[in-house]
């Protein structure tokens, strides 16, 4: 198997988002769009500090994008405009697909436990959302949430001790064989794993040959193949194209880093906020239509996955 080398290595940026979210910007930008194909944006968001982060994502529109929101510890109260509703607690993925439109808003929460019959709060937040581009034939189908519990989220460990949480993806685990993530009907080849590494150790991971494949450090740092420097968390590793095997390795220290990879979608983007399109004139009838009140045209279908 050919691996794939690294192409490039990225740091992100802080900013603010929504009502003045504090987050860390891994990447997310028109500048980038044809090197993370079909990634558009990876957000790092969350906070020890309720002030930096209880404003939340109010009211805001969104299609022809998936976005997906996987939450480490706290929770995210969410709803749109069509009266769905729920609370992604840790570990929870949702798998949202805009589609032809969904106006909804996103309120991180500090994360509530029972010690010894009281409720507890922890005021930390910490968790993800990337987007990944929908091609020119879905990006007005019809909306859909995939909603996963935290249990429903294959966890496995393999030979060497690396712990593998499989949100979408597969991997060949011991006494288990092929082991799949739940989310497996895209009309995009995702492919979303959240991976932590022993101190001293190695991680393989089969890529196919064609795809954009990206590694985000979330602790801790590694070395992208047998040879270079290390990277660091907040650091984004983006391999080429070429080539079908990704390989890192640990020193001293155990880390932890979210794989993703996808098949490029190779069609023009016409982006604006939380909105994408092909075309300019497609983005611009997006915004007329939420200037009166027609941007919703279906009822998003739900499933909710325990």
């Amino acid at each position: 198997m050919v691996r794939k080398t690294v192409e490039a290595i990225i740091k992100g940026t802080w900013t603010r988002d929504g009502a003045g979210v504090k987050l860390y910007r891994v990447f997310g930008s028109p500048e980038l769009v044809d090197l993370m194909d079909p990634f558009l944006l990876l957000d790092h968001f969350g906070s020890r500090y309720p002030h930096e982060y209880l404003m939340g994502f109010p009211w805001h529109p969104h299609r022809g994008i998936e976005t997906v929101t996987y939450l480490l510890k706290g929770e995210v109260h969410h709803r749109d405009s069509t009266g769905v509703k729920g609370v992604l607690g840790e570990g929870d993925v949702q798998w949202m697909t805009a589609g032809s439109g969904i106006f909804h808003e996103e309120m991180p929460k500090p994360g509530r436990r029972m010690v010894n019959g009281s409720v507890i709060e922890d005021p930390e937040v910490s968790g993800f959302q990337l987007w990944v581009n929908l091609p020119r034939v879905s990006k007005m189908s019809r909306p859909k949430y995939r909603n996963l519990s935290r249990n429903s989220v294959p966890r496995v460990i393999l030979d060497n001790g690396v712990k593998v949480t499989l949100i979408s993806g597969r991997v060949k685990a011991p006494g288990y064989g092929i082991v799949e993530g739940p989310i497996n009907d895209l009309a995009t080849p995702v492919n979303y794993i959240d991976v932590l590494i022993p101190e001293e150790s190695t991680f393989s991971y089969e890529v196919k040959d064609g795809y954009t494949a990206l590694i985000y450090v979330i602790n801790g740092s590694l070395i992208p193949g047998n040879e270079g420097n290390p990277v660091a968390s907040g650091q984004l590793v983006v391999y080429s194209r070429d080539g079908g095997e990704i390989n890192v390795r640990t020193m001293d220290k155990p880390a932890r880093f979210l794989l993703l990879a996808g098949r490029p979608i190779n069609e023009p983007v016409a982006w604006y906020g939380p909105i994408v399109m092909n075309t300019w004139d497609e983005l611009e009838e997006a915004f007329t239509e939420l200037r009166a009140g027609t941007f919703i045209k279906h009822e998003p279908e739900v499933n909710d996955i325990d």
